[in-house]
């Protein structure tokens, strides 16, 4: 599973294997490692593409997390409501959104470090996310003059719904100074 999460595992793989491919090579003279190396950057080649091509559910639920960052930025509340699930459990994170869209103007929300555990033994399955967003924006009252940036550890709880992980519950946020 970690292979199909990034493309960092098959590619430090692949440069061990090419490292020593290159050495023997330098050893032997032999030109048939060549046609070696050639195989295992063909290899590294496919397992990257493989990885890029395939939807884990971490990666869904980075998509959701990514696709909120992006419409708080945007100034869009209807972009971030599609990714709150739409029945009550998702009131108080639409609340949060209205709040956070009339308090500041988001310029960057990156994310960053995220870990995400699934619990698939209820139904729906939901995920427990733990991350940091680095924040930079303005404050819209004008009580903090100029644009300020900073790190949060948010915790946000997601569950799966007609095959899309969406936010539920009240996201939960520090300030790490």
């Amino acid at each position: 599973m970690l292979f199909l999460e990034s493309p960092w595992p098959i590619l430090i793989v692949g440069l061990v294997f090419e490292a020593v491919l290159a050495i023997a090579l330098f050893r032997t003279g032999r030109g048939a490692v060549l046609w070696v190396m050639g195989g295992v950057a063909l290899l590294v080649l496919l397992g990257v593409l493989i990885e890029h091509f395939t939807f884990t559910d971490t990666k869904r639920v980075r998509q959701t997390l990514e696709a909120a960052a992006a419409g708080l930025q945007a100034n869009r509340a209807q972009q971030v409501y599609a990714c709150i699930v739409p029945d009550a459990d998702g009131d108080r994170a639409r609340q949060l959104t209205v709040w956070a869209l009339s308090c500041a103007e988001f310029q960057e929300l990156s994310i960053r470090n995220l870990e995400v555990k699934f619990n698939s033994q209820v139904s729906p399955p939901v995920a427990a996310t733990t991350f940091t967003v680095w924040v930079r924006g303005k404050d819209r009252s004008g009580g903090y003059p100029g644009e300020g940036s900073r790190p949060v550890a948010m915790v946000v709880e997601l569950r799966k719904e007609s095959g899309r992980w969406l936010i539920f519950g009240e996201p939960k946020h520090n300030v790490r100074e």
